[in-house]
């Protein structure tokens, strides 16, 4: 009886291990697929260059060119690697409206395109380039200037050496880079923007502070513990004392949702546990975190940065000079301005980042879900609303 406890347990054991290895065993059979093979490197330009898939086109189109050709004409060439036919162009091309092109191009001069048309692959233009209304296209690199026009639908990422023009209702699915000015049509839409200058219409052309005269006469809140016990200048602008905690020697920590009576200048970082909402007029020198919503009045100045746990409002003409973060939309107002003068500045929203009209930055707009342009049609009932 011993003998066959001992075999049970033995046969037990045997089957428990294998069915524990069953739960590891495709792991450990990739494992052996790889065993002894080299790391590939991780291109960390993906995340440090803006214009990365431009570039990384680009050095794939300069290898491409030495490969042999077959002349196709005077003026054309094509060159066959694997499945993909890249046609290559001298001097300028211009297609007529509702053509197709499954080819990648490769143009050594100008481009111009029709309305309607259609290319199923990547293009690479030498020159200036310019795509008609209702073009579909998959992505763009241009060494000159580059327009689309209304309602042009890009799957993937545009990029432009100089200007880049982007007309209404265009919708681009990643990035769009310019390494001059990105002009950005009503009901613009793409996943982000980057540019030494970003603007929407109605901009006047000016990049200027926002700061009046008016504003050095505002009283300046700077936490302290002798500001705390003098109580009284805190609750004149809205503040509970109470619910002041200290975090550090310049930041402090607000519990509960914060409503501010009138303008002031916070001259201290604060992180508030609730919502925040700011009057018009505010000068923000630190900066601002809310868990909650964060609304910014009109013609404030932000010069600390802005960061929100939901959404942040930016009211119409402010200006601000660092980073807003919002983790749900972000909404920056007619007439506002984003630059500093020792870099660029940057706007992102986890969900959806709305811009209205006249809104110009230097930097970068992002969302995770996409940066959209204010419409025509929505700009002009906001403005009815005002009037």
């Amino acid at each position: 009886m011993p003998d066959v406890i001992a075999w049970r347990f033995i046969v037990f054991t045997i089957i428990f291990a294998g069915l524990l290895y069953l739960q590891f065993y495709l792991a450990h059979r990739q494992w052996r697929k790889i065993k002894g093979q080299q790391t590939s490197e991780i291109d960390v330009g993906y995340v440090r260059m803006e214009d990365y898939f431009a570039q990384s086109f680009r050095r794939k189109v300069k290898e491409w060119l030495q490969l042999p050709s077959t002349i196709a004409s005077d003026r054309e060439r094509t060159i066959l690697k694997g499945r993909e036919t890249i046609r290559v162009i001298t001097g300028g091309i211009e297609f007529g409206s509702g053509e197709q092109c499954d080819d990648i191009l490769v143009v050594e001069g100008d481009f111009a395109c029709g309305s309607g048309c259609l290319f199923g692959r990547e293009i690479l233009v030498k020159g200036n380039a310019r795509f008609g209304e209702g073009a579909q296209l998959q992505s763009v690199a241009v060494d000159g200037d580059l327009a689309l026009g209304w309602d042009v639908k890009v799957a993937r990422w545009l990029d432009s050496t100089r200007e880049l023009t982007i007309g209404a209702n265009c919708l681009v699915g990643a990035r769009v880079t310019a390494a001059g000015i990105i002009r950005l049509g009503p009901g613009a839409q793409a996943g982000s923007m980057y540019a030494p200058q970003l603007v929407t219409t109605g901009w006047d052309g000016t990049f200027q502070s926002k700061e009046t005269p008016e504003m050095a006469k505002l009283p300046v809140i700077a936490f302290s513990e002798d500001a705390i016990a003098a109580r009284e200048p805190l609750e004149a602008a809205g503040f509970d004392v109470k619910r002041l905690i200290q975090l550090g020697s310049d930041s402090w920590l607000y519990k509960g949702d914060l409503r501010l009576l009138a303008a002031l200048r916070l001259a201290t970082k604060l992180v508030v546990k609730g919502k925040c909402d700011l009057p018009d007029a505010c000068v923000l020198e630190a900066d601002i975190h809310a868990d909650g919503s964060l609304n910014i009045g009109a013609n404030s100045v932000c010069r600390g940065n802005l960061i929100s746990g939901k959404d942040i409002h930016l009211g119409p003409g402010c200006w601000f000079a660092g980073v807003i973060h919002a983790d749900g939309s972000l909404r920056l107002g007619q007439g506002t301005r984003g630059f500093k003068d020792d870099g660029m500045v940057v706007a992102f929203a986890g969900d959806v980042l709305e811009v209205e009209r006249d809104v110009a930055i230097k930097g970068k707009l992002a969302a995770g879900g996409r940066v959209i342009v204010e419409s025509a049609e929505a700009a002009k009932a906001a403005e009815a609303g005002r009037a």
